[in-house]
């Protein structure tokens, strides 16, 4: 069964995301209840964010890439982080990365910080954006290299995607996953659950505001009161026997240019 983060909490959670607002989605309750408890936190985010817009004055510029890590930092100290490492590779363009270089540079950082708890995208990318999908591949390929440490990937359940269909559907949220749709998983093949309070949400909330370029036209699209309950809880999995122990390096999608989804990037 899930294990909420409730009690037996990690000494310190090291979360890898490609984009600034990642880590807020997907694990804004679960970096607040590390700093509350006086836990460790590291968030290492790997591209700057700067082709999240659709203003042509903004996009993939450096004054915009410069603005969304201002919002990535503003966004965790409303979470009490305070090791934010930011790495710089351009977004939307992780397939033109040497991959072992990259994943040379992720193993150096989880071995240098040892954390006992690694949190990132699994394979599906959730939303199926390619930098997702790529950084995913990546990580685990330097989990299994460094060892000593556990990974987890932040998924979706059945019931969120179900709930959430419709709204989903109208923001094309999983138009990069095709026919494939949106990967999500039972309860007894989630690992750990999040489930936020009234006063945990207003907080993630407030982390998520701070990512405003990206979060402010999704909330007015959706609603607040909708946008603010959408991510009220957390969820974590395993990764399969295949994915612990094959070599990640062959989940890496096909070389392309990148591509560009607002919603969330």
């Amino acid at each position: 069964m899930p294990t909420p983060f409730d009690a037996d909490l990690p000494r310190h959670v090291m979360g890898i995301w490609p984009h600034p607002d990642d880590e807020a989605y997907l694990s804004a309750g679960l970096m607040a209840r590390m700093t509350d408890a006086g836990r460790s936190v590291t968030v290492l985010t790997l591209t700057r964010g700067e082709k999240g817009t659709s203003d042509p004055a903004n996009y993939d510029q450096p004054h915009f890439a410069a603005h969304r890590e201002r919002e990535l930092r503003a966004s965790l100290a409303e979470l009490g982080v305070q090791d934010i490492r930011v790495v710089g590779y351009r977004d939307g363009e992780c397939d033109l990365v040497d991959p072992e270089a990259a994943i040379g540079r992720i193993a150096d950082v989880i071995a240098s910080v040892g954390p006992d708890l690694l949190v990132t995208f699994g394979p599906d990318g959730i939303t199926g954006h390619r930098d997702h999908r790529i950084v995913s591949a990546w990580v685990t390929e330097a989990w299994r290299r460094v060892g000593g440490t556990e990974l987890r990937y932040a998924t979706m359940s059945d019931d969120f995607v179900a709930r959430h269909a419709d709204l989903h559907d109208r923001i094309g949220l999983f138009a990069e996953r095709a026919v494939d749709g949106p990967a999500s998983y039972p309860p007894d093949q989630i690992a750990l659950t999040c489930e936020l309070s009234e006063v945990e949400l207003d907080r993630k909330r407030r982390a998520l505001a701070r990512h405003a370029s990206q979060t402010g036209p999704l909330a007015a699209l959706m609603g607040e009161d909708t946008y603010r309950r959408w991510w009220r809880t957390e969820w974590f999995r395993r990764p399969t026997e295949q994915e612990a122990s094959s070599c990640a390096l062959g989940q890496l999608p096909t070389t392309g240019t990148g591509d560009t989804v607002e919603v969330p990037a």
